[in-house]
This record gives C-alpha cells, sequence and structure tokens, in this order.
C-alpha cells in the first residue's frame, strides 16, 4: 500500500477518557499516521457540550481523520456535523448514536448507586474483554479505570444514557467508518444497525473482537483504517466547510 503523505488520526477515547489505551495502536500505524489522542479531564463533571469545547480548540489545522470510541461516539458525530476545515472522515468504534442500553433509559439515577472500586474493575474489565482476556490488557484497563474518580465515570454513563444524536449523524455528508466488535458485550449490534440505516453508504466492518477493539486487535484496526484512508483517499480530500466554527 502507498500512503502518498502522513496524516493525522485523532481520536476520541472510552468512557474513561485517560488516552492511555491506544499505544499498540498507534504503533500499528506508525510510521504512516500520526495518531492524535486527546485526553479529557480527570476531574471534571463535564457532558457532551462541554467536552466539544474542550476538543475543538485542539483539532488539528491539517487533514485528519476522527476516530470516535464508545463513550465518544456522539462527540465524534456532533464534531463532523459542523464540518470542521481539515475534517477528511469519521470513523465510530464500538458505539452508538443514542442510548445504546434504551430498557434502562429511565434509570440515570440509579448510577450514582452503584458499586465503583478496585474489585469492580476488575471484574469489569474482565467481563468486557470475554474470551480475549490477557493478563497485559486487563492491568491496562484496570489501571485506566482507576485513574478516574468515580463522580466522573458516573456522571459520563448518564450522559451516555440521555443522549440522542441521531438527527445530526443522518445529516453528515463526509465517508464514515464503523467497526463493530461481534463479542461486544455492551454496545450490541442494534446500535451499528440504526446507524447504518441513517447512512446507507457508511461502511460496517465486522471483527471478531470484544468491546476494547482497538486494544485487542490493534493491528486488524490499524489495517481496516487504513485500508478505508486508500479507498476514499481521504487523506488529501478534506470534506468543504459551510460555516467556520473558530
Amino acid at each position: 500500500m502507498i500512503i502518498k503523505s502522513k496524516m493525522t488520526i485523532v481520536l476520541l477515547p472510552g468512557l474513561d477518557g485517560t488516552g492511555t489505551l491506544y499505544q499498540q495502536l498507534a504503533q500499528q500505524l506508525a510510521p504512516d499516521f500520526e495518531l492524535q489522542v486527546i485526553a479529557y479531564p480527570l476531574d471534571q463533571l463535564w457532558g457532551y457540550a462541554r467536552l466539544l469545547e474542550f476538543i475543538r480548540p485542539q483539532l488539528p489545522k491539517r487533514p485528519y481523520l476522527l476516530l470516535a470510541e464508545s463513550f465518544s461516539g456522539p462527540l465524534g458525530i456532533l464534531l463532523a456535523a459542523e464540518k470542521p476545515q481539515h475534517l477528511t472522515a469519521l470513523v465510530l468504534c464500538c458505539t452508538f448514536g443514542r442510548n445504546p442500553l434504551p430498557a434502562i433509559k429511565g434509570l440515570a439515577s440509579a448510577v450514582d448507586k452503584l458499586p465503583w472500586n478496585e474489585l469492580v474493575h476488575h471484574w469489569t474489565a474482565l467481563w468486557l474483554q470475554g474470551r480475549y482476556a490477557s493478563p497485559q490488557l486487563s492491568a491496562l484497563l484496570e489501571h485506566a479505570l482507576t485513574m478516574v474518580p468515580e463522580q466522573v465515570i458516573k456522571h459520563r454513563a448518564k450522559q451516555v444514557l440521555r443522549v440522542d444524536v441521531l438527527a445530526d449523524f443522518a445529516a453528515l455528508t463526509l465517508p464514515i467508518l464503523y467497526l463493530q466488535a461481534r463479542q461486544d458485550r455492551l454496545i450490541w449490534a442494534f446500535n451499528a444497525k440504526t446507524l447504518k440505516q441513517l447512512q446507507p453508504d457508511m461502511q460496517l466492518v465486522k471483527l471478531d473482537a470484544p468491546h476494547f477493539l482497538l486494544q485487542a486487535i490493534p493491528e486488524q484496526a490499524a489495517w481496516q483504517l487504513k485500508l478505508f484512508i486508500e479507498s476514499h483517499q481521504v487523506a488529501t480530500q478534506p470534506q468543504q466547510r459551510s460555516v467556520s466554527i473558530v
């Protein structure tokens, strides 16, 4: 594969927001691509709107692809809907456009009552990995969860249960790729199906992986990103901006 110019892939992380889980993905993307991970503050109870304000000034001033994982899927969609000048394409990974757990939408207040400690971190990491669990990945995930205060994690979880950006997603006009984990125990397949119905041209790639797809199979994830970029020539073709957001 020939990549004419090096470009940046801006990654918006999952619920922990630490940005510490992507070293292997960055290694697989190098030297053709630079992975810029935007970590979120560990001490702020911010919803999606405030996080957008935090992200915007950090976006590159050159062509880039936006990769939004899990919790950050709505952020990626909202940013793409603003048509920033240098954005070339959007990649969504194991994520959603609205509350991915509609059965518990009315129980957002119950999130505050859930236990959150090192033991919960341990078993949550194992459960989400499923048969892909490894000591190395488990330790990485548990460390990331431990870094974030309980109230921040729970605040973000409640934002997930209340979000709905499907109208924004339906209006997008740039190339879109969705990476779906076949063994995802958290974000079920109907979330990707809903997005595909709104954007029939969206490329949907299903991979044998757990919810932590980018961490469990970084080589395959990087390969799919490279194929997508090559097929759409998104490295040098930013979408037209209709409204300035800077």
